[in-house]
């Protein structure tokens, strides 16, 4: 797997995780944020072909 790949990857389970997190903690805010984010991430992650993990539980964004 490229480095890209994996950075990305990366990135995205970060972002997942601070999102379970924001909402947790009834921040959503910060989980609508993060989701954006987190939605840019897959979107760029489709475009190049890269395969994410999928969710354990249901969808992260917000």
């Amino acid at each position: 797997m490229s480095e890209f790949a994996v950075n990305l990857r990366d990135r995205v389970r970060q972002a997942r995780e601070e999102v379970r997190i924001a909402r947790r903690d009834s921040d959503e805010d910060r989980a609508s944020a993060v989701g954006a984010d987190l939605a840019n991430l897959e979107r760029l992650a489709a475009e190049h072909g890269v395969e994410l993990p999928e969710q354990a539980s249901g969808d992260a964004r917000a």
